[in-house]
């Protein structure tokens, strides 16, 4: 039987010394544990968790499918996967030398030794080439973390050569690397302790300051992978409305970041500082005072005691639109941070004109153009006995273009044999931009209103243009609503499934390429729907930032009613599309008045920008 030997080449000492070291070591990285549990309460997070949801984070951890997804992603792959498997073979070999020898049980034997050895040398292997790929990519403490374990890696190999050289045995040929690095060094019997030393102590180092590091997202990204959905979602509510009996006893809100309730607090401890949340950002790439990362690291350190403070204007800077949390390989979520923190600043009144004007409007029109309600929707007709019930929301029920654009959308959906109703003078704002604001307690009066319309009105189906609005009836609204079952689906979606069954047609059309609204492709997930429209119609080309990756038009986070005269972010992605073809495909009434006034501002007028109702209209008007 040929078993793995017990502590090689080294003195009788060397277990009990070793172990001795290891309590103070233990005692460090217990302390470290203690501080990020208690300071990020990620003990209410933990009881969160049940079987399934630790499921779902173990496969996200294991798959590393939102690393990979990144062009940096499979050097992580490397590093996590090889320190993994040495991790879980460093546990074997405890629990045979230090315990199950004792009862005469040897699990390291014969085959299973021989794969062993085999798999602990391709992971050491695994290991160095990640860390060799991803050092260039990392800041001064990332790198020093990756060298600490790029010599755990290279004296493992060394004293594994040095091994099979004085003390080979049939399981040598399996360790490959060692195997062929024994040839080269020799003996070397005399350094070979001091090699084991420092191995051993640069590891146990390393594992006391874990918990201290930017490494303590290995330990931690297993409950928010665990916990956070794949969709980004608003901040959960800090009160609600039907049940609440005194509001000002409510926390809304943070000034100190450590007033953040711990459903927001404990994915802090995940962040591994990798950057991809600032890079994907559109404010941040335009040039706004906004890094999410700064944002998730100042806030962690104010927690760990450090001084921070999260200035207004990269709060207001945030669009909502889920760039960072969807980028964010352990589910991170900075945009969660800007609107609790929008919710404290609301609360003190430290809002500027435009905000104050856009809570005036809704508060006395009851919709956000400071319109008045009477004769709304009163250009729609609406059907008996209706399939569904549209919301056309504020933007396209005054603006004529936005009047034309639902005319043919219904138009097309009763073509197709459906019938379609209005909600008249009783559709109101979703109250979607001002919960983007932070108003919170008027967002949640609007939701109980139109709750009530659509009880009366007997609302089943509710058909919603607006992917702003779609996020709010088809996410939020449950969430506040106890009896809430109206069905809620995107005009998109429903285009789509007639297309697809034949209903509606689509021709030929030049030159299309489609932008994604965020809302409707990061926090609904309808990415392939349009594009099965598109693709119909040919000439269809994608842009480089598509689907979960789309960028901003920079209407979103209410910063259509505050940031007006800018325009950058809709320019950038004017310039964008501009590449690929003429004909901007939309589904969006934010992305289109943006988009278009982008183009004018920049004084295009070979391009035109259409909304995907429109798109299919002209189709069948160029057919008849």
């Amino acid at each position: 039987m040929v078993i793995r030997e017990s502590f090689p080449l080294l003195p009788p000492y060397v277990p009990l010394l070793m172990y001795a070291i290891l309590i103070p070591i233990t005692i460090v990285f217990l302390y470290g544990i203690y501080r990020v549990i208690s300071r990020f309460e990620l003990m209410e997070a933990l009881r969160s968790l049940d079987l399934s949801s630790l499921s779902r984070g173990v496969k996200r951890v294991i798959s590393q499918r939102r690393v990979i997804e990144r062009t940096k992603g499979f050097p992580h792959l490397f590093l996590f996967l090889g320190t993994l498997l040495l991790f879980l073979g460093t546990v074997t070999v405890f629990l045979e030398t230090d315990i199950l020898r004792h009862f005469g049980v040897f699990i390291l034997k014969d085959v299973t030794y021989f794969t062993f050895e085999f798999i602990m040398d391709l992971s050491g292997l695994t290991l160095i080439l990640g860390i060799i790929l991803l050092f260039p990519t990392r800041e001064r403490e990332g790198k020093l973390l990756l060298l600490g374990l790029l010599y755990i890696g290279l004296t493992g190999f060394l004293i594994e050569a040095i091994r099979i050289h004085n003390m080979p045995n049939e399981a040598s040929v399996y360790s490959f690397i060692g195997n062929l690095l024994s040839s080269y060094t020799g003996s070397l019997t005399e350094i070979y302790q001091v090699l084991w030393w420092s191995h051993a102590l640069v590891a146990f180092l390393m594992i006391a300051y874990l918990p201290y590091s930017n490494l303590l997202h290995s330990l931690t990204a297993i409950v928010t992978s665990s916990l956070e959905r794949d969709e980004p979602e608003f901040p959960k509510e800090p009160f609600l409305l039907q049940e609440i009996e005194d509001l000002e006893s409510v926390k809304i809100g943070f000034e100190d970041p450590k007033e953040l309730p711990w459903y927001e607090k404990y994915r802090l401890s995940a962040c591994v500082k990798c950057g991809r949340c600032t890079d994907s950002c559109p404010s941040n790439n335009i040039g706004r005072p906004l890094s999410p990362k700064d944002v998730v690291i100042g806030l962690r350190a104010s927690i760990l005691g450090a001084e921070y403070e999260l200035g207004d204007d990269a709060v207001w800077s945030c669009v909502a639109c889920g760039a960072c949390v969807s980028s964010c390989p352990n589910y991170v979520s900075p945009f969660s941070f800007l609107m609790e923190r929008r919710r404290k600043l609301v609360l003190d009144g430290k809002i500027d004109k435009k905000m104050g004007e856009l809570i005036n409007s809704l508060r006395r029109y009851k919709n956000s153009l400071s319109v008045p309600q009477r004769g709304r929707l009163s250009w729609l007709s609406s059907d008996e006995d209706p399939d569904y019930y549209i919301w056309v929301g504020c933007q396209y029920s005054f603006d004529p273009v936005g009047k034309k654009i639902v005319s043919k959308l219904v138009d097309l959906l009763r073509s197709a044999g459906l019938r379609i109703a209005n909600l008249g003078e009783l559709e109101t704002c979703c109250g979607e931009p001002v919960r983007r604001l932070g108003e919170e307690g008027m967002f949640q009066e609007f939701a109980l209103s139109n709750s009530e319309i659509f009880k009366e009105l007997g609302v089943k189906k509710l058909l919603v243009l607006c992917p702003h609005g779609l996020a709010v009836f088809k996410k939020e609204y449950p969430r506040i609503i106890k009896d809430w079952n109206v069905e809620v689906i995107s005009h998109v979606e429903l285009l789509s499934d007639l297309v697809n069954k034949g209903k509606l047609k689509v021709e030929k059309f030049d030159e299309l390429t489609f932008h994604d609204p965020c809302n409707l492709a990061r926090f609904n997930g309808m990415i392939e729907e349009p594009r099965s429209i598109l693709r119909m119609a040919g000439g269809f080309k994608e842009m480089r930032r598509r689907g979960k990756e789309t960028f901003c038009c920079g209407a979103g986070g209410a910063n259509y009613w505050y940031q007006t005269g800018e325009s950058l972010m809709a320019k950038e992605r004017v310039k964008e599309a501009r590449e690929v073809a003429k004909n901007l495909v939309v589904a969006c009434p934010f992305c289109y008045a943006m988009l278009n006034d982008a183009m004018k501002g920049m004084g295009i007028e070979d391009m035109r920008v259409l909304e995907i109702s429109e798109l299919i209209s002209e189709s069948s008007r160029d057919k008849s």
